[in-house]
């Protein structure tokens, strides 16, 4: 991973120290409160060991542009989305890098209406942070902080008070959870969720000291610790999240992750029974989806790979529930954003119902294998990859985010990645050798 200060519509990140650093944060404070014009703010994030360092340098450029500044303190990114919604303030700002290792942070920017800023709007706000001459405000005009800790606590009661959450249900079932907050910004919001939902609640790295016990992404891979966890109580069910909460992963009772992208799938084939509707996805996320959504007698449609194009296309399409392939489920009814804590009451509310464990209730939806891969971006990347499109001319071939080429047997997305430097590549197929060999085919033409 190279050592680059990263700026997208997903925000900003880069390595503290180096890359990021306490200036870039007061910048981007002044920026984003001139961008708000000085409206009230909320800020949160997750409990990374630099959170201190640059909420400080963010909140001064805050006040300096006027804003009202109010403090959530360490919480999942979701939370934040809650808070705007309630106190309906101008805006809001998510201090995370979310999966990325310990040495890296950023920040997330809201919209008033608690979305992550649009592609129009990041434009707007783009324009501003490279602006040297953003005044600070006279000693009259200058912000205001304040600070309301409470949000964690009404975010879960709003979870719990949800229509589609069956409390009474999955409180008979008295489930078991392993539940691995990494540390981070979930690891107080995750448990008492559970607890909430009237589960036994086996707590694994819950401390939100930011000391990360394994890479913070919720891929199978990292999840050794939780797999092992659920096998040795055996548990009924695992949740792992990243460090801002927004993704869940699960492990089912053998102690097997069973994927990011079943975590979706299993929310939503859950949601479409109680709710009828369109659903969301973006171009890199399963085909068992439209499996689901073909079971339920809904439309489903694709959006560009990130939230916010992902909610875009939701309030487009009136869709009832999306996401992300990643882990991300995003439920308009509570709020537009990827939210762990209304994915593991879907999930648990999915479980109850059916009476099945998590590993019948994955048999059942249907058999696909996602190979996921990624590689730096070398000269001439752009070159190569239009000169690939017109090679595979004779398959169905999308360029709305990247390409996307869908072949008979599966099909394959490749695209530069919105939050590191380098390009990212994902394969589907009936089997794992079908798909490792789309993602072989490609390789070797790029």
């Amino acid at each position: 991973m190279k050592d680059e200060l990263i700026i997208s519509i997903s925000g900003i990140r880069g390595i503290v120290g180096k890359t990021l650093r306490a200036e870039t944060a007061l910048q981007a404070g002044k920026a984003y409160g001139r961008f708000v014009n000085g409206g009230q703010v909320v800020v949160g994030g997750d409990s990374r060991s630099s959170h201190l360092m640059l909420k400080t340098a963010l909140i001064s450029g805050l006040l300096a542009t006027g804003c009202e500044v109010m403090d959530i303190g360490i919480c999942p990114t979701p939370t934040i989305a809650m808070a705007i919604l309630g106190t309906e303030a101008s805006g809001g700002v998510a201090l995370t890098a979310s999966h990325n290792p310990i040495q890296w942070n950023g920040l997330k920017f809201f919209n008033k209406k608690s979305e992550f800023i649009t592609s129009k709007e990041f434009s707007r706000f783009n324009k501003l942070l490279v602006s040297e001459d953003i005044p600070t405000k006279s000693w009259r005009m200058l912000g205001s902080i304040g600070s309301d800790f409470s949000w964690v606590e009404r975010h879960i009661n709003a979870v719990a008070e949800l229509d589609c959450i069956n409390l009474n249900m999955i409180r008979r079932s008295k489930f078991r959870v392993v539940i691995d907050a990494v540390n981070g910004g979930g690891a107080i919001a995750c448990p008492q969720m559970l607890e909430k939902l009237g589960c036994s609640v086996m707590r694994l790295n819950c401390v939100p000291d930011g000391h990360f016990p394994h890479t913070p992404e919720p891929l199978p891979k990292n999840l050794k610790m939780l797999s092992e966890a659920v096998a040795d109580s055996e548990a009924d069910i695992g949740f792992a999240v990243d460090p801002d909460a927004d993704r869940l992963a699960i492990v089912d009772e053998r102690g097997v992750p069973i994927g990011e992208e079943n975590t979706l799938a299993i929310a939503a084939d859950f949601y479409l029974s109680q709710k009828k509707g369109p659903m969301v996805i973006n171009m890199s996320t399963s085909n068992i989806n439209q499996d689901i959504c073909n079971s339920h007698k809904c439309k489903l449609y694709r959006s560009k790979v990130g939230e916010a194009n992902v909610v875009h296309m939701m309030k487009l399409k009136k869709a009832v529930i999306g996401g992300e392939g990643n882990g991300g489920v995003i439920l308009p009814e509570l709020h537009y954003g990827r939210d762990s804590l209304v994915g593991m009451a879907l999930v648990l509310s999915a479980l109850a119902e059916s009476k099945q464990t998590v590993s019948e209730y994955v048999d059942g939806l249907g058999k696909y294998v996602i190979v996921k891969s990624k590689g730096n971006i070398t000269k001439g990347f752009d070159v190569k990859l239009n000169g690939l499109r017109k090679k595979l001319t004779a398959q169905k071939i999308t360029t709305v985010d990247g390409i996307r080429v869908d072949f008979n047997n599966g099909w394959v997305h490749i695209r530069k990645s919105n939050t590191e430097p380098i390009y990212r590549l994902i394969a589907e197929a009936e089997t794992k050798k079908e798909a490792n060999a789309l993602i072989k085919f490609i390789k070797d033409k790029l």
